[in-house]
């Protein structure tokens, strides 16, 4: 009987284990892959493309964001001589992104000098997406706390403050001014609770999109008119397209983020402004602009406006409230939709904001 060489045994070992096995040598001018198991197929591609040019693979197939990280992690590990472990993603040809562990191990000769090295790989997508999932929570509930301790705190206490002295006096009634206070307060809790609601449900993961096609003009006339008796308080003017223009999206959630923008739009416009509302279909999708001449926002803030909890939060031009959630709730829909979202302004010149929705 022939006896089994260390390599070949070693060549059963690690095909036979769920990670993949590969030993490179460590010139990374000349980089090449002297070994891999059968278990390659984690990176989603085939073995002769993966081991006739790894520089190729490296740009093809690992996600752009943790490619510096990679490169980083294999030198460190040559100039340590110790293992180093990490998580990265890769890009499969069906374009989807999948999570996977990595390690690299030195192989250390006798003179003390690294002369190869041996990489580890295994598919974590499942258990990352549980951590993303839970870390997601941790933020939404850490969120939460934080308005309930902060901003309902405000309103609630202002009606418990009138409703103590209302019991402390002597009078049989309230006043109309202490009723309209207590009806403001109430206002601004619901509000703050409404928007409270919406950031949950838009910033978990099991949110279903409900998409049919519509004819986009007649929802937005739709929202702008239900803002009839604010504009009209204001003496604002909107201006709303009169095309029909068919287009795909989840219309509840379109009207939820045109409800929003609108609410904005009219908060921060100074009386006898004008909101216009166009939008511009193309080979890739559907461009919406909301434009105003309000009170803009600083350019210091600018880039935090879609934080939540924003420091860009501020009352409208006419002392409205404003809970700093409309746009970040509006990113996340919009985001579900694979558009995207951009806000430019001028302090004392006027907001454009600018949606979105690519073709389905």
């Amino acid at each position: 009987m022939r006896e089994i060489s260390t390599y070949e045994m070693l060549d059963v070992i690690f095909d036979n284990i769920d990670h993949v096995v590969f030993v490179t040598n460590v010139d990374g001018l000349d980089l090449k892959i002297l070994h891999i198991n059968d278990t390659f197929e984690t990176f989603g591609v085939d073995k002769e493309f993966l081991s006739s040019d790894p520089y190729l693979f490296f740009k093809m197939v690992i996600h752009p964001d943790d490619k510096r990280m990679l490169i980083r992690s294999f030198i460190n590990s040559i100039n340590k001589k110790k293992p180093i472990d990490f998580d990265f993603r890769i890009i499969k040809p069906n374009e989807h992104i999948y999570w996977l562990y990595g390690k690299f191990i030195p192989v250390i000769g006798a003179d003390g000098v690294v002369t190869h090295m041996v990489g580890l790989s295994a598919d974590v997508t499942q258990r990352k997406e549980e951590e993303l999932r839970l870390n997601n929570l941790y933020k939404v509930q850490g969120d939460v706390v934080k308005m309930l301790a902060h901003d309902l705190r405000t309103p609630i206490s202002g009606v418990k403050i009138l409703a103590e002295s209302f019991l402390r006096s002597n009078k049989k009634q309230l006043a109309v001014t202490d009723i309209n206070r207590i009806v403001s307060n109430c206002q601004e809790t619901l509000m703050l609770m409404e928007d409270l609601l919406s950031y949950i449900q838009t910033d978990v993961d099991y949110i279903q999109l409900h998409i049919t096609e519509f004819i986009v003009e007649e929802r937005i006339h739709f929202v702008t008119e239900s803002f009839s008796a604010e504009t009209a308080k204001k003496q604002i003017t909107v201006h709303v397209p009169h095309t029909q223009t068919l287009f795909s999206l989840d219309s509840l959630r379109f009207s939820q983020i045109l409800t929003n923008l609108m609410s904005n739009a009219i908060k921060f416009s100074n009386p006898g402004g004008t909101i216009r509302i166009y939008l511009e279909t193309t080979d890739r999708g559907l461009t919406i602009n909301i434009s105003d001449q309000g009170i803009g926002i600083d350019e210091e803030v600018l880039p935090f406006v879609f934080d939540v909890f924003t420091s860009s939060k501020r009352p409208g031009t006419q002392g409205e409230k404003s809970t700093g959630l409309g746009l970040s709730i509006s990113k996340r829909l919009i985001e579900l939709h694979k558009g995207t979202i951009d806000v430019v302004s001028k302090e004392n010149e006027g907001t454009i904001v600018q949606l979105f929705f690519p073709n389905s």
